[in-house]
């Protein structure tokens, strides 16, 4: 009997082991593209998008930098002050909301959180036009406060729910006494609520500023706005491509997402784990 469980354990580690490695494959596969076809040339890259690049050259890269046409710190802060200050407001607002939707039992809030949940089913791409004639008529497009604001609107669904499931576990004795001692609602929710729900932070954090940063559709066709993602559409024409060009773009849009992690890893693993508990 023992045997035969030793047996089974083996298996099933070695397959989950195959599995792994599968997954590690697929995972670093296109890193692997992306790093080895930034230095080669077009016609090289469409023959052999997976060899080695002997000789590597630098030209794609110099074309990106030297292009006249391309402003690449424009760019680069434009992606910043969306991610930063659209994750940011993002994160202030659905937190505050969050804690009002978890602590009060009323129709009111019943129906709010309804209506975020609904939010999270309704596909962000199908309220572009009336978004853009919304924004056309009042002046938001092709400005970074606008795009900041749509960004902010189409995250704000998936933050509330995620920050409403936190408070809700922590319990109500923190509160009463914080009240008993003379706090204000203020002060609880930034003394107490908002350092409990630091994992839940650093988690939704991670998934909007990723997928703000990562966003390409939204920034060219609402907000008319040149970020890092819109500039690999630079490198793509309507009847050729310059792929040299195009993967040295990803390189760029890449790069700090790759620093950022590095530098905040520790963070970067106790937020997924926690969402991945919480959630």
């Amino acid at each position: 009997m023992n045997k035969s469980k030793n047996k089974t354990s083996l298996i099933l580690n070695l397959c989950s082991k195959v599995i792994l490695f599968i997954f590690l494959i697929m995972t670093a596969l296109p890193l692997y593209i992306t790093v080895v076809n930034i230095l080669k040339d077009t016609d090289r890259i469409s023959a052999s998008p997976i060899s080695l690049p002997i000789p590597p050259i630098l030209d794609n890269i110099k074309s990106v930098l030297g292009n006249p046409n391309v402003n690449l710190l424009e760019m680069y802060f434009n992606s910043f002050c969306i991610t930063i200050f659209g994750a940011g407001i993002c994160i202030l607002v659905s937190a505050m909301a969050g804690y009002y939707l978890a602590r009060m039992k009323t129709k009111l809030s019943n129906s709010l959180y309804l209506y975020f949940l609904i939010g999270l089913m309704v596909p962000y791409v199908i309220v572009y036009v009336p978004l853009v004639s919304m924004f056309k008529g009042i002046g938001l497009i092709g400005n970074l406060p606008g795009l900041i604001l749509i960004f902010v609107s189409g995250s704000i669904s998936f933050s509330v729910f995620m920050f409403t499931g936190f408070i809700k576990a922590i319990p109500m004795e923190l509160e009463e006494a914080a009240i008993i001692d003379g706090s204000g609602q203020g002060k609880i929710f930034v003394s107490i609520i908002m350092p409990l729900v630091k994992p839940c932070t650093t988690t939704v954090a991670i998934f909007i500023g990723l997928s703000m940063w990562n966003d390409f559709l939204t920034p060219m066709l609402i907000g008319q706005i040149k970020t890092i993602t819109v500039g690999i559409y630079t490198a793509i024409g309507p009847y050729a491509s310059d792929w040299g060009t195009v993967f040295a773009y990803v390189m760029f849009a890449t790069l700090p997402i790759i620093i950022a992690y590095l530098l905040a890893q520790k963070q970067f693993i106790e937020g997924l784990t926690a969402g991945a508990l919480k959630g």
